[in-house]
């Protein structure tokens, strides 16, 4: 997947629904309600600003230079050696990220649904799977994507209806009367789950004009966030949050509750077989970015040559670094978040500083600051300050954290919508200045 072939803004942004929904919604509820207990529902808010954030790195990136994706910026900015080194650092970081991340996945298949498979097998037919995808146009994984994250999220966000006989909304109660730090310990395990984002500054290159990719992942993390605060909604309130916070693939046994009448319980079967192809996609993004990574260091800046030995490789040690299930799901859920922090904040840290000194003029501006957008900001602190106000009035009287609760709700609601109109705002002026 060496093109240079441009792809659109809602194309970007239903990628970062793949990345950021599928892969949080099997075991990440576990280690999140063990934090925050019946306040998990409101992890998700926190994360918005980082994605944001993020977001915003990545325009100003683009604007240095719109045809170098993030590794070859690093190269020009900070030399062949050092450039190097740092994106080593980086690459290694992405494929201890997509092994954790790959044996989650066959555990869960070998312990739940392909019981009699050898888990290697998993491992060796889903990296065959991802080296198809590199090997092919980038084309091929956006369009793929548009079609599986459109259906995927087309049902899942009718999973409250469909568990409607099963929600019990005396499992969240009392709202918000565990104190500030139950959300917050919450909303940090949360934030780690979001820092796969980084991996879009590998796809730099194909995107056509800087805001593009600012407007794309901006819906993208918002939109995200709530499919999953909705997700973790229904699991704290069927499951309860004692028995989600020691079941590991809670989300498999949340689409296990689903029964419309005697004859449609198995509902689970069809939701897998949307749920794995989203999955998988993001798996093969994260493969292509350590590709694309690795691709940097030569001439052609081609990675046919080293597709199947490094799919190799990652499956080997997807299969032997960890000795069982519940050491990866520690490490994905708890022991990414640091070391998450510390590359991004050392890779970023020393490219942005690498192209201050190069002096590099960048492109002008050219976002423009819309009356949507500021509203995306200020329904966003509205749901922050509606939660921790919450926390803090919640255990005096009941009706204070109902208010926090559907406050939260409200202003959620209503940020998704703006970013939603923000980006046909943004749409609708591109299609006029081409």
């Amino acid at each position: 997947m060496q093109d240079r072939m441009k792809v659109t803004t809602m194309q970007m942004s239903m990628l970062v629904g793949s990345l950021l929904i599928a892969s949080n919604m099997n075991t990440m509820p576990t280690a999140i309600t063990m934090a925050s207990e019946q306040d998990a529902w409101y992890a998700y808010l926190f994360p918005i600003p980082y994605g944001i954030f993020m977001a915003y790195l990545l325009w100003r990136l683009m604007r240095f230079n719109p045809e170098k994706n993030m590794y070859e910026m690093m190269q020009y900015s900070c030399g062949k050696w050092l450039g190097g080194l740092l994106n080593g650092i980086l690459i290694a970081y992405l494929m201890l990220d997509l092994i954790s991340q790959l044996r989650i996945y066959s555990d869960f298949f070998s312990s739940s649904i392909l019981l009699r498979t050898p888990q290697i097998y998993i491992l060796l037919m889903t990296m065959l799977l991802l080296a198809y995808y590199a090997g092919g146009s980038m084309e091929h994984l956006f369009r793929t994507n548009v079609v599986f994250i459109t259906l995927f999220l087309s049902l899942f966000a009718f999973t409250p209806l469909l568990l409607l006989n099963e929600i019990d909304m005396q499992k969240l109660k009392p709202f918000l009367s565990g104190g500030i730090t139950q959300p917050l310990k919450g909303g940090v395990l949360a934030l780690g789950s979001f820092t796969d984002l980084i991996i879009f500054g590998s796809f730099l290159h194909h995107v056509r004009k800087p805001r593009d990719i600012y407007i794309a992942m901006k819906m993208g993390v918002i939109y995200s966030s709530m499919m999953l605060t909705i997700w973790l909604f229904c699991v704290v309130s069927v499951v309860s949050p004692i028995l989600s916070s020691r079941v590991l693939y809670i989300g498999w046994i949340l689409v296990q509750q689903i029964h419309i009448t005697d004859f449609l319980d198995r509902i689970d079967l069809f939701l897998i077989s949307l749920y794995v192809p989203v999955l998988l996609i993001k798996y093969a993004a994260l493969y292509i970015a350590i590709l694309t990574g690795i691709a940097s260091y030569t001439k052609k800046k081609k990675f046919d040559f080293i597709n199947l030995p490094m799919g190799i490789v990652i499956t080997i040690l997807a299969a032997i670094s960890f000795d069982n299930t519940d050491e990866v799901s520690l490490f994905y859920a708890f022991g990414m978040l640091p070391l998450s922090f510390s590359v991004q904040i050392l890779f970023l840290g020393s490219l942005f500083i690498g192209l201050a000194f190069r002096k590099k003029k960048s492109m002008p501006p050219d976002m423009k600051i819309s009356g949507y957008g500021i509203g995306v900001w200020l329904t966003l602190a509205g749901a922050i300050v509606s939660v921790l106000a919450g926390t803090m009035v919640g255990n005096m009287r009941g009706i204070y954290g109902d208010i926090g609760a559907t406050l939260f709700i409200c202003f959620l609601v209503l940020c998704v919508f703006l970013s939603f109109k923000e980006y046909s705002k943004g749409f609708a002026s591109r299609g006029k200045n081409s």
